[in-house]
């Protein structure tokens, strides 16, 4: 079981079925950057006040999440749209993501407590971040990306005892 989950996780698949349900959830289309953005903060949620506990468990340093992801991710698009699950939206501002009739049909499949959970999580993100302008959802990230995940990175010293 244990080498199943590890070849599943942070792969395309599992990055893209993330993404799928940020983009069926949001009220416009999307484009990358945004999306590397709406991936952190709908698996690591805690991290935003008021905000819905996080799906996935806090680590050190996980907010060079938001620095190291953009390949995966864009596999795990690639992999939307190969399978027809979302549409490409070509504009001047660049290349966006959108959901189709496909992407909700697809994911009323999944009936996992942790679909489910993402599902409202991905709601939550659409709900609070989609109106941000590009330029403010990234001064958002900006401002706040040193504070998240360092709870734990403060080194103590014989003194702090």
């Amino acid at each position: 079981m244990g080498q199943v989950t590890q070849a599943i996780f942070n792969t395309p698949i599992e990055v893209g079925l993330r993404l799928l349900f940020v983009i069926n959830r949001s009220l416009k289309s999307l484009d990358t950057q945004r999306l590397i953005y709406y991936n952190y903060i709908l698996v690591h949620s805690s991290d935003i006040p008021s905000a819905p506990k996080s799906l996935h468990p806090d680590f050190p340093n996980r907010s060079c999440e938001i620095y190291v992801t953009r390949k995966i991710i864009q596999k795990g698009l690639l992999l939307l749209v190969k399978k027809g699950l979302v549409e490409i939206v070509y504009t001047k501002k660049g290349i966006l993501y959108k959901s189709n009739k496909m992407s909700d049909a697809f994911l009323t499949q999944f009936k996992s407590a942790y679909a489910s959970e993402l599902a409202e999580r991905a709601s939550w993100v659409s709900e609070h971040f989609d109106y941000f302008s590009d330029k403010q959802l990234a001064d958002f990230i900006n401002d706040n990306v040193g504070k998240w995940g360092s709870e734990f990175t403060k080194q103590y010293t014989d003194d702090d005892k």
